[in-house]
């Protein structure tokens, strides 16, 4: 088999008289306008293809141009059997170079003055060269001030047709608010959107990709700014969505947070549905290092009856769950969120387990038991505060049990002065 060796030996076979001239004009055209001619000649050379050009003969001529780029696209050691993977290679570089020749063009254009830049024409023009960039363009970090010079020029119309070029590509629009900048750009695009049609095609696109968004942190800005921005009556259906997988995103890093957020632009209906589900998986959610956030939101909101629910799902294992690092939090906020008997009633079970001077003693255990004497009265506190200075000489040398054995003094002292 023949071997494809340096430019300089010229071994290759002279390119065919039907493809010659896209050749020379690829490396001698000087650039022009939005489009590089190398783009003009894989037109080119896709016609001729069409024509059954020889294979082997268009390959070597699109190597000739690999070997002699500079630097080399590829090396020259390549057989002429692999001269199709040189083509591959040739394409995929000449179109990241396009992409940078749209982006310089698309930067100068955007430089214009407002009232010239909002014409038609021009618009049109912007259109025609970018509609298989935009998404490219906006994740760049070169890009953003041009992209928001082109979005406060735009009327309705121009606004609908950007927003048509980000969201008919559900991959790439995933990518786009996923990425950093791409972010960004995407919720200033938000910001611009007027008509019912634009905001409900926004929304819709959105929840189907509403999970993995969720779970990432520019995607779950994204859904914030869509939470802030749009109505309950369109936000319903994001919501919902979040709800339906509430425990796949309540127990992740970034979820956690945009189901908080959710449960803060929530509104009737849709927030019910999403607090039932959050209470309804609360005994798996309030161990978990992610999950007890969405269950300790909830306690903070004070719904009647709401919590007295989370109680239940919890009942009988308020002793273990106290000393747990994250299932701790979650009771102190039951103790203070919640009703007074519905606190006494966490602070009873806690009392008689067998496990009570463990759970003075405990890290996390301790503060629990600061909370339950600052949330509670009457005899119920009495009983509480008895229980703790009857185990004085376990409690008053040790780290954590002398922290709740001075809450306890303190309070008597204070309750003693002001008889």
């Amino acid at each position: 088999m023949e071997k494809c060796v340096s430019a300089s030996s010229s071994p290759y076979p002279s390119p065919p008289p039907e493809i010659k001239h896209v050749v020379d004009s690829a490396e001698s055209t000087p650039k022009e306008g939005f489009f590089s001619p190398l783009i003009q000649s894989h037109t080119n050379l896709d016609s001729l293809w069409k024509n059954s050009i020889s294979v082997d003969a268009l390959s070597c001529s699109m190597a000739r141009l690999c070997f002699t780029a500079t630097p080399p696209l590829i090396s020259p050691n390549c057989s002429t059997a692999l001269c199709c993977h040189c083509s591959a290679q040739f394409l995929q570089h000449h179109t990241s170079s396009a992409l940078q020749d749209v982006k310089a063009q698309f930067i100068s254009v955007t430089q214009m003055p407002r009232q010239q830049l909002g014409k038609p024409e021009v618009m049109e023009k912007i259109f025609s060269q970018l509609k298989d960039h935009f998404c490219d363009l906006m994740m760049d970090q070169h890009c953003d001030l041009s992209i928001l010079a082109i979005l406060q020029a735009s009327s309705v119309h121009h606004i609908t047709r950007i927003l048509h070029l980000v969201i008919q590509n559900q991959h790439k629009l995933k990518e786009v608010c996923m990425h950093n900048h791409g972010s960004l750009v995407f919720q200033k695009l938000l910001e611009h959107l007027k008509t019912p049609d634009q905001m409900s095609a926004v929304i819709f696109a959105v929840k189907r990709i509403c999970v993995r968004l969720s779970k990432n942190i520019n995607g779950g800005h994204v859904i914030n700014h869509c939470l802030k921005l749009f109505s309950p009556a369109l936000t319903t259906f994001i919501i919902d969505e979040v709800a339906e997988n509430c425990v796949e995103i309540a127990t992740d890093k970034s979820g956690c947070s945009t189901l908080q957020k959710c449960l803060h632009h929530a509104k009737d209906n849709s927030m019910k549905r999403l607090i039932q589900e959050i209470v309804s998986h609360a005994s798996l959610l309030t161990e978990h290092p992610f999950g007890n956030y969405a269950v300790q939101y909830v306690a903070k909101m004070k719904i009647p009856g709401v919590n007295a629910e989370i109680m239940l799902q919890l009942k009988g294992r308020y002793a273990q769950l106290s000393m747990n690092k994250h299932a701790s939090n979650v009771v102190e906020h039951l103790l203070e969120f919640s009703e007074e008997k519905d606190a006494a009633n966490i602070i009873q079970e806690l009392m008689y387990t067998q496990n009570f001077l463990r759970i003075i003693q405990d890290p996390y255990g301790n503060y629990v038991v600061q909370r339950a004497l600052q949330n509670c009265k009457g005899n119920v506190y009495k009983m509480l505060s008895t229980i703790i200075l009857l185990n004085y000489p376990y409690l008053h040398t040790h780290p954590y049990g002398k922290r709740v054995l001075t809450f306890v003094q303190r309070r008597k002292n204070y309750e003693q002065r002001h008889i």
